[in-house]
């Protein structure tokens, strides 16, 4: 029996509370090397599309999707300048949206009509997008991806086909890591199954898991879909990897995955992403049965994402919360959704929602600190 059987975490489409809470913050939606200059292209966010061009000044913007004239989508259209014009009948919009030149069309009536635009910033490689309601809030920093002191930025994308909130739990699911991504985490000695304390702070929640030997691993989740933590990648070898991951609902079964590391030193033995087997068809092999995952090769690039594509698609597309039985390890994922529960329930009931910040004192590996936390609800 679920303990939150009046909100959804999952569903975002339409009117749904959680897209609607997703929506009152900054969200990736593109690499921004594939938003090239000239060219538009089309996105997807909770479970609309809008289309994402770059023009001639070099700065990304961002409409809806469809031209108001007969409803194509401008994707498919021309940059010209820093407006976009419509591929089915030539209507063009100016840098803001607003009507230039309809062909057959008085200036009168192109002057009349606009598309609606939408805040946009382009940061660690990543196009950003604001698709709420008002003014958005101040946009999110990272100083801790933003030395490069820590090594060469990489920034990464995937699609995944199961819903964002399974990617989300699993964030803060250390105890998964022992069995999912066994090889990986013994190459740093990270073998044994932790302990797990978590608590609500002013950002979202902090993660601390304690190994038998004394050691920690500390990850922090931004409210509402974003997490920071060090973490192996098969990129670097010689350390840990500092990770900042957004994830993305696109609708209510597809995710956008996007990830930031700060790599130090690349692994030689790594090849390119681009000579590799895509990553979501390895996992379909394996859900097959036509392979196993200690079959996978241990040098691919994204192997930990392959990792957690089959274990969380195995819940399948939306998981079954109702069907758990939680435990003592999955104390952070208990501190989640309640924090999501009590956010839903305020957007509902029309009552004000929590400010949620990163503090000026915030300190990349800080423990907890303060009382023991209480035992996870079952």
């Amino acid at each position: 029996m679920s303990l939150y059987p009046d909100v959804d975490f999952a569903r975002v489409e339409g009117d749904a509370l959680a897209g609607r809470l997703v929506a009152r913050f900054w969200q990736p939606v593109a690499l921004a090397g594939k938003c090239v200059a000239g060219r538009a292209m089309r996105v997807k966010l909770l479970g609309a599309h809008y289309t994402l061009y770059r023009g001639e000044d070099g700065q990304p913007r961002m409409t809806q999707d469809r031209c108001p004239h007969r409803g194509t989508s401008l994707a498919y259209g021309w940059v010209e300048g820093n407006g976009i014009r419509c591929r089915y009948h030539g209507w063009k919009f100016d840098a803001d949206g607003r009507g230039e030149e309809f062909p057959a069309e008085s200036a009168a009536y192109a002057r009349s009509l606009s598309l609606r635009t939408y805040p946009v910033r382009e940061y660690l490689g990543l196009i950003f997008c604001y698709v709420g309601e008002g003014e958005p809030p101040e946009f999110p920093r990272f100083p801790e991806l933003e030395d490069d002191s820590r090594g060469t930025l990489l920034t990464q994308a995937v699609v995944l086909d199961y819903n964002f909130f399974q990617r989300v739990e699993n964030d803060h699911d250390d105890a998964h890591v022992f069995f999912t991504h066994k090889h990986l985490m013994a190459k740093y000695g990270l073998d044994q199954i932790p302990k797990v304390a978590a608590e609500e702070t002013e950002h979202g929640l902090v993660v601390v898991s304690t190994r038998q030997d004394g050691r920690k691993r500390v990850g922090y989740g931004f409210m509402p879909n974003v997490l920071l933590r060090e973490v192996p990648i098969p990129q670097d070898r010689t350390k840990m990897s500092i990770l900042l991951a957004w994830r993305v609902p696109m609708d209510d079964t597809t995710t956008f995955s996007a990830m930031v590391n700060r790599v130090g030193t690349f692994n030689p033995a790594l090849p390119d992403p681009g000579e590799v087997e895509d990553p979501a068809e390895i996992a379909a092999r394996v859900m097959r049965g036509e392979m196993t995952l200690d079959e996978v090769g241990q040098n691919h690039p994204l192997l930990p994402i392959i990792q957690d594509t089959v274990v969380l698609r195995g819940q399948g597309a939306i998981a079954d919360r109702d069907a758990e039985h939680l435990g003592q390890s999955d104390k952070a994922i208990g501190v989640l959704r309640r924090m999501w529960a009590r956010e839903m329930r305020a957007l509902r009931d029309g009552k004000p929602l929590k400010s949620w910040r990163r503090p000026g004192d915030f300190e990349f590996g800080k423990e907890i600190t303060g009382a023991e936390l209480p035992a996870v609800a079952h």
